[in-house]
């Protein structure tokens, strides 16, 4: 396993007076508290302090420290969610240590970047949330209101949102090469994972606000629903038509990379896109040219 070292301290060094506030607590540190806090049980405060030369400690600050088997499946939850950021975790039954940059654990994340960003290309399950407005009614309040918890019950789902803004101002580094370069492929999958939940954010949004509208025609909302649905499936499926398209018939290709929500619009509105060439299997010669002898008599 590849751990990044921690930088060495001079000795004279005096360490910064932390006081507890988020805006001036060291970036690593407000990342693990709200990881930690997130993980920890409602009601129940994370402390986390710096341990010199240049790792964190965090604990369970609490009056009464928690029993012993209660602390150590805590830690080693928060232990897990801090090491799928890609730092290297070391966890016990009284604390939990967070170390440097792991190319272990920044490999894993790259793994599950890649594997959040393939769930994304497929839009159909937040069309279909969308369209029944997370089980509520447009009668429930203003359409703006019902689209707006629509959207926010969407991307709860979509988990990744909230996981990448806790990551908000932490500017990710290390002396290591091989590191650097694993923390900047990071941080790219991380753009595309989060661009590509704006997409399904932005699709909710229309298809929700569509549905309200429909029914404030005519009151139907299983019509409605049904209507919406129906106009958005050619677009929400365009990227499949897509592939299958550019995919030459015997070639082992996967046809076109992963379409964005604004491609496959684009892509669904051309006409007969994607429309198989019809190639004539024989052609029959016309008088005067090679090949057209007038009163020969038909090959046998």
């Amino acid at each position: 396993m590849s751990i990044e070292p921690r930088a060495k301290v001079a000795p004279e060094r005096v360490p910064p007076v932390w006081d507890g506030s988020e805006s001036v607590a060291p970036p690593h540190l407000r990342v693990v508290r709200r990881i930690c806090a997130r993980v920890a049980p409602d009601g129940m405060d994370v402390g986390v302090g710096e341990l010199p030369p240049g790792g964190l400690q965090v604990w369970i600050d609490t009056p009464e420290p928690p029993a012993r088997q209660e602390g150590w499946v805590l830690y080693h939850r928060m232990a897990r969610e801090v090491s799928l950021v890609g730092w290297h975790c070391e966890a016990d039954q009284d604390r939990l240590l967070v170390l440097g940059w792991s190319a272990a654990c920044l490999h894993n994340r790259v793994r599950l970047l890649q594997s959040g960003l393939r769930r994304l290309s497929d839009f159909a399950y937040t069309a279909q949330r969308a369209v029944q407005l997370e089980g509520q009614s447009p009668d429930d309040g203003p359409a703006a209101e019902v689209v707006a918890a629509t959207c926010a019950s969407i991307e709860r789902r979509l988990r990744w949102p909230a996981r990448l803004a806790e990551l908000d101002g932490f500017e990710r580094s290390s002396e290591l090469p091989h590191l650097q370069l694993l923390l900047a492929q990071v941080i790219g999958l991380e753009a595309k994972v989060a661009k590509a939940c704006e997409e399904h954010l932005v699709m909710a949004r229309v298809l929700a606000g569509a549905v309200c509208e429909q029914y404030a025609r005519h009151s139907d909302l299983r019509r409605a629903q049904r209507d919406v649905l129906a106009e958005s499936h050619r677009w929400v499926h365009a990227s499949s038509m897509i592939r299958g398209s550019a995919t030459r018939p015997g070639s082992t290709g996967g046809g076109r990379p992963h379409m964005g929500l604004a491609e496959r619009r684009i892509a669904a509105s051309v006409i007969n896109h994607g429309a198989p060439r019809v190639i004539p299997t024989a052609v029959t010669p016309r008088a005067g040219h090679p090949g057209h002898e007038e009163g020969r008599a038909p090959a046998r």
